[in-house]
């Protein structure tokens, strides 16, 4: 009789685990069963199917059923619910879409049960009006209340969107996009929060000009539903009608099928796995949204709900499980390993990227880690090329080593840069190794020297000290100034003009050499352009002639103004 793989979920982690499984063990009998009725879709496709950009339903599902059984040999049970594990006999209870309850042994089993939503403990929250956005069933209702709603005489729906993560944001952009009137309400002072907050910010701003409205700070209290219609109640007192609501407020690792059979729980409340994604029962291994991992930039337990780290994970449990199952030694080569991960992310909303790798700033100053930060704008191809478009990057380094930590930025071309930074932390570069990559160029693709190139070059010019920098959010809350600071704009006399800096004296940069007799000798200078690029320039000009403390504002003019509005 062949030995039996038990694998609970069946969409990234789980499907994942299933293919490796096979393709490792051909002898081996696999089970997976799924709660819902469709194994492996695209749930990070869901938004966009609501808003119509994927436009077939069928193009969520990324393995068609048959093919578990036909290709892979895979007994796929659908609706059918795992409700318990009995460790000592090693077996799982089940009901199965009948409603008919069993049990099956196994010989190793594979937990990928993913996440469940975070439901605030909010009045009214469970009414028939509020959507959650995880599974297919859930797109199909919000469609279908979509349709009624518009066909019930609503043009322009109102639309309440709780929670300004990536659903949140992804299901506003959508639903804007289909003519609703989007409200989006963020308990935090921030959207997305896995990025610093200056670098979150374009995303509401894009969000606000696209004809939403972003509030945030404020939570939703109390929803009351009346005569078909819901009202949210904040806690500012602000009161928003809605035809609907979708709930993105967030996910907790689906663990609690695990912690009643008393595995181990990490301090993330997710699954404690070993390198080989084993548990604390070694005939258990576990994957995917519902397991810890190791955040690389600080090798502490994190628990990140994203699809690449869940298909990895998959896998290597997959391969490892039916390696056991094979017989195989603890020390096999074939087996796989889990390494770090940096919880690298993307997103877009309406026509504006943002997303990050590895540390943020806002997580070292919570760790009480010091780090070096160098902010970089400029055009995401040559600018000569037709099409060119700003975007802006901030990198994150040890100021002692030079190792490269993270990487945020945002913009267009972004995730190109952001994937060069995510390797430069898994490879242990530096910001001196940055200045040395070879990336490709051709003017339509990038710049002769990569943006991500210039941020090793400010980073490493930095460390060496001949272009100290002084980042934007320092500036504006005065950190490292004082009275005796000059602040010194290089721009053009025009753009001066035209906006200028309170406090700053300028002198255009392509005047200075003949007017250094106007800059204040014996006093801290902070050089200031549209960029940062010429006033670059300036700083080095300066040091040439003999003035010590000039410190280049990261970022220039451009990205001070974006934190004026939104500091208000």
């Amino acid at each position: 009789m062949s030995e039996r793989l038990i694998i609970v979920g069946g969409v990234a982690a789980g499907a994942s685990a299933a293919a490796k499984a096979r393709r490792m063990n051909e002898a081996l009998e696999i089970v997976i069963f799924e709660a819902g009725p469709y194994p492996s879709f695209a749930n990070c496709g869901l938004p966009y199917y609501v808003g119509g950009e994927i436009t077939e339903r069928e193009q969520l599902f990324v393995v068609d059923p048959a093919l578990f059984g036909n290709r892979l040999a895979v007994d796929l049970r659908l609706n059918t619910r795992v409700t318990g594990i009995d460790r000592a006999n090693s077996q799982v209870t089940f009901t199965d879409a009948e409603g008919v309850p069993g049990t099956l042994g196994y010989d190793r089993l594979v937990l990928a049960t993913g996440t469940e939503p975070l439901v605030p403990p909010v009045p009214g929250i469970d009414g028939d009006t509020i959507f959650t956005c995880r599974t297919v069933p859930d797109v199909d209702a919000i469609s279908a209340r979509l349709t009624s709603v518009t066909e019930g005489g609503a043009d322009r729906p109102e639309i309440l969107i709780i929670g300004g993560g990536f659903i949140g944001l992804e299901c506003a952009e959508q639903l804007i996009g289909r003519g609703c009137r989007v409200t989006l309400v963020e308990l935090a002072p921030q959207v997305m929060g896995p990025l610093d907050p200056e670098m979150a910010w374009p995303l509401e701003e894009a969000l606000t000009a696209a004809g939403g409205t972003v509030i945030t700070g404020d939570a939703v209290q109390a929803i009351e539903h009346s005569d078909g219609r819901s009202v949210a109640i904040l806690g500012s007192g602000r009161k928003l009608p809605f035809a609907f609501a979708v709930l993105g407020t967030g996910v907790r690792p689906n663990v609690a099928l695990a912690r009643a059979a008393g595995l181990e729980l990490g301090t993330t409340g997710a699954l404690r796995v070993d390198s080989q994604q084993r548990t604390s029962d070694p005939a258990i291994y576990a994957a995917g949204d519902n397991a810890e991992a190791v955040f690389l930039p600080t090798g502490t337990p994190v628990n990140i709900p994203l699809a690449w780290p869940a298909n990895k994970q998959g896998r290597v449990a997959g391969c490892n499980a039916a390696l056991d199952l094979a017989g195989a030694p603890a020390d096999d080569p074939l087996r796989l390993r889990s390494t770090a991960i940096n919880g690298t992310s993307i997103v877009r909303v309406c026509g504006m990227n943002a997303g990050g790798t590895g540390l943020t700033e806002k997580q070292a100053t919570q760790l009480g880690r010091t780090v070096a930060v160098v902010y970089l704008g400029g055009p995401h191809h040559a600018s000569y090329y037709p099409g060119a478009k700003p975007m802006m990057i901030k990198l994150i380094y040890d100021p002692a080593d030079g190792l490269v930590l993270g990487a945020q930025a945002y913009g267009e071309g972004i995730d190109k840069r952001l994937d060069v930074f995510s390797v430069a932390i898994r490879g242990g570069l530096t910001v001196e190794d940055l200045e040395e990559l070879d990336l490709t160029y051709a003017p339509p693709f990038g710049n002769a020297k990569d943006a991500a190139v210039l941020a090793g070059f400010a980073g490493a010019n930095a460390r060496r000290g001949i272009a100290p920098g002084l980042a934007p959010m320092d500036y504006l809350e005065g950190r490292g100034l004082d009275d005796a600071t000059v602040v010194l704009d290089v721009r053009s006399a025009r753009e001066f003009d035209e906006d200028p800096l309170e406090g700053a004296k300028n002198i255009p940069v392509d005047e200075l050499r003949q007017r250094l007799d106007e800059v204040p000798k014996g006093r801290p200078l902070v050089v200031v352009c549209a960029s940062g690029q010429r006033s670059h320039l300036a700083q080095q000009l300066l040091r040439h002639h003999g003035f010590q403390d000039v410190r280049n504002l990261y970022g220039g003019y451009r990205l001070l103004s974006q934190l004026h509005r939104m500091a208000g």
